[in-house]
C-alpha cells in the first residue's frame, strides 16, 4: 500500500471518528447543559476571573 492510498484511509478513519463523537454527543449531552456552557461562556467574556468588569 502505498503513502497516499495510507493518507486517505487514516484521513477517512479520522473523519468517521469525529462524526460519530458528534452525533454521540449530540444524543447523550442533555441541552441544558449546553445551555449552562454557553451561559458561562458568555460571562466570561465580560468579566475578569474575580467577577469583576474589566
Amino acid at each position: 500500500m502505498n503513502a497516499p492510498a495510507r493518507l486517505s484511509l487514516y484521513g477517512t478513519g479520522l473523519a468517521a471518528v469525529f462524526i460519530a463523537a458528534f452525533f454521540t454527543a449530540g444524543a447523550v449531552v442533555p441541552d441544558e447543559t449546553v445551555q449552562n456552557w454557553v451561559d458561562d461562556t458568555s460571562q466570561s467574556e465580560h468579566h475578569g476571573e474575580d467577577g469583576h468588569d474589566r
